[in-house]
């Protein structure tokens, strides 16, 4: 996965979230940071092995 997929993948799910429920909002960024530095990890990985 690419920044741009991340991206569309977090608008996706920001867009289903119901933002107006602190639990589930709260739950969603910590889904979206686990997987921003998921990407991140991966991204270097690939450049340190190049």
């Amino acid at each position: 996965m690419n920044m741009n997929d991340f991206a569309d993948w977090v608008q996706d799910k920001m867009d289903s979230c119901n933002v107006h429920d602190e639990i589930e909002t709260s739950k969603l960024m910590v889904e979206i940071m686990n997987k921003f530095f998921a990407v991140g990890k991966e991204s270097n990985d690939i450049s340190d092995s190049g």
